[in-house]
């Protein structure tokens, strides 16, 4: 038994050295897709732990279906690397603290069955949709059958936020999709649009709908925006919520293949997201020891 263990901890040696992040072949790998192995002593054995830096600069060279803003979210090459090397095809992938869904997405990429979980609701409808690529035309058709009230408004002041007519089409579209879910006739393309438009909702670039403020999935107060607002000399100018929809998506979809698509779709299928406390998430099987 002794002889066995020892063959088979030299087998994974000889892996962990040879393989490559990328799964490219040795002429064209980089040194950085390299598994760096060393060895730390616990209880007497010794352990092999990775020590890739994957928290780099070249941050954006995953899928670009990772480019939801998030607060502290990894890049998709962590979650890739690990993947790669402990699981195959068809395997299910569980991502306990699931965020904006980078594990999620990756292992279904990659053909591995999907099970996330995050207590905060907004980890599932950031991540869920991304499994379901929607057709550019269709996403089109269905934003110009959404329709506009301009005297549309929130229920709490945001114009230090909003220019009038974006928050009347962000107010418009919120009750659009709360009706649509409420009559059951919620769909794909509808999960895709809250996703996109809630994402935008607030940040420090033209492409949210709102003025210059905090990063995405930060709160501020009103009076805190009217300081920032203040500070700036800025105040809301007009951005068109349909457009910057169409073009957020866009820009998540540039890099998928139709073939790419077809696998994440084939995945939703079985795909489960839950919101629960992680020690107890109950929607998961126990499975009985062997």
């Amino acid at each position: 038994m002794t002889e066995t263990r020892m063959t088979s901890q030299a087998e994974l040696r000889k892996y962990l050295r040879t393989f490559r992040l990328n799964a490219a072949p040795t002429s064209q790998a980089s040194d950085e897709s390299r598994a760096v192995v060393d060895h730390i002593d616990i209880a007497g054995r010794r352990i092999p732990r990775f020590t890739n830096e994957f928290w780099t600069a070249k941050q954006r060279q995953a899928s670009s279906l990772h480019e939801v803003a998030y607060r502290a979210c990894f890049k998709g090459q962590l979650p890739r690397f690990f993947i790669r090397l402990l699981s195959g095809a068809g395997d299910v992938i569980y991502d306990p603290f699931s965020g904006r869904g980078t594990t999620a997405i990756e292992a279904a990429l990659l053909g591995r069955n999907v099970i996330a979980n995050d207590i905060n609701p907004l980890s599932r409808m950031l991540a869920k949709p991304r499994l379901r690529i929607p057709r550019p035309d269709d996403l089109a058709e269905r934003l110009a059958q959404i329709p506009v009230e301009p005297s549309a408004r929130a229920d709490i002041d945001l114009a230090m936020f909003y220019y009038p007519k974006t928050e009347a089409e962000i107010v418009s579209l919120k009750n659009y999709l709360q009706t649509r879910r409420n009559d059951g006739n919620e769909d794909t393309l509808d999960a895709w649009i809250r996703m996109i438009a809630t994402n935008r909702l607030t940040g420090h670039s033209p492409g949210f709908f709102s003025v210059y403020t905090l990063p995405p999935n930060q709160a501020v107060s009103p009076e805190s925006q009217r300081k920032i607002n203040q500070k700036r000399a800025q105040s809301p100018d007009y951005r068109d919520v349909k457009q910057l929809i169409l073009r957020k998506s866009k820009s998540l979809l540039r890099g998928i293949s139709p073939q790419q698509a077809r696998q994440l779709a084939a995945i939703a299928e079985n795909a489960r997201f839950f919101t629960d406390d992680a020690r107890k998430t109950r929607g998961i099987p126990t499975l009985p020891c062997s």
